[in-house]
């Protein structure tokens, strides 16, 4: 072999290699893998998957990744506590969390009311992924989900065989239904604080001041 030739050969290495570098550690919105629909609750019992992914398929460690709610003014973001394992930044209405080792970012966000589509935006090192609406049985906002002394119940019965985004709790895409009436159901009386009593409102007015 010549030595134009090996030359050339080493060049196209080069290339490779570095262009196999670039692609690595670049969040790849095609690659990553994040939910279809945003749909929470505020007891957190209701989570957001996201696996952060490189141009080469790789999964990102240390991504921080982030639901932007600043142009969503229905959302109620519940008090951040020790066991959260997000941050939320109330200038910026922002929850974040960082991948880990496999690229995963498992968020149980603690977040009440209703957003129009697009009106949530998510993040990952300041990559969009995607653009939401935000489902929540709490419809009011107000971050408990009762019907007793409440109108959570009202507000998604009225929704009931429209195509409604706000109460698509199983992500059909498709008209509001007896699944999601089903999902609703499960979340009765679930609150920032866990489980209550929907006749004991004490806690009610602090909740209601954090994100308005």
């Amino acid at each position: 072999m010549n030595r134009s030739v090996t030359s050339s050969l080493l060049a196209g290495a080069l290339i490779i290699a570095t262009a196999t570098s670039a692609m690595a550690g670049v969040v790849s919105a095609a690659n990553s893998t994040f939910p279809p629909c945003l749909v929470t609750c505020p007891m957190g019992d209701l989570h957001a998957v996201v696996i952060a992914r490189d141009l080469a398929n790789n999964p990102l460690n240390g991504v921080f990744v982030s639901f932007d709610f600043s142009q969503c003014p229905g959302a109620y973001v519940c008090p951040t506590r020790p066991s959260d394992p997000y941050t939320y930044d109330p200038a910026t209405h922002r929850v974040t969390m960082v991948t880990n080792a496999t690229g995963t970012a498992d968020l149980p966000l603690r977040v009440g009311g209703v957003g129009a589509p697009g009106s949530v935006q998510l993040f990952a090192s300041g990559i969009l992924l995607a653009s939401y609406a935000l489902a929540s049985p709490d419809q009011n906002g107000n971050g408990v989900v009762t019907g007793i002394v409440d109108v959570d119940p009202a507000l998604f019965a009225a929704k009931l065989g429209t195509v409604d985004p706000t109460a698509d709790f199983d992500c059909s895409g498709g008209a509001v239904d007896a699944a999601d009436q089903l999902i609703f159901n499960q979340h009765l009386s679930h609150s920032c604080d866990g489980i209550v009593d929907a006749v004991q409102r004490r806690t009610w007015g602090t909740l209601k001041s954090h994100y308005r």
